[in-house]
């Protein structure tokens, strides 16, 4: 089963390689509209910056990719940032959101490697 949420797969500036999902609020937790009529994959918000899975220090993007799949179902499309200069501002804004999802009292699990 496959089912899609928006995610990012980055290098760390060390080497390593991160994935993060984006938190989301499905439609159906709005309290309005008919429930039976909203789909649980395609009809939710997402919050960039703001992550409900985390998994970090792998050695490749594949083997990030394969932690998420080892809990949840196969969600499509991930977004791969290499460290480079170019991507050097991007990847801070992911390090930034990573640091406060795996903050002490977040309320968050966290798969660190």
């Amino acid at each position: 089963m496959s089912r899609t949420r928006e995610n990012v797969t980055w290098q760390s500036k060390d080497g390593s390689w991160n994935i993060g999902f984006y938190a989301f609020t499905g439609h159906w937790e709005y309290g309005d509209g008919n429930h039976d009529e909203f789909d649980p994959e395609w009809d939710v918000d997402y919050h960039k910056d703001e992550f409900w899975f985390l998994s970090t220090g792998h050695p490749n993007p594949e083997a990030a990719y394969e932690a998420y799949c080892a809990e949840e179902p196969n969600p499509g499309y991930t977004m791969i940032l290499a460290w480079t200069a170019e991507n050097a501002s991007r990847i801070e804004e992911l390090e930034a959101i990573a640091a406060a999802f795996a903050a002490p009292g977040a309320g968050r699990g966290v798969c660190l490697l």
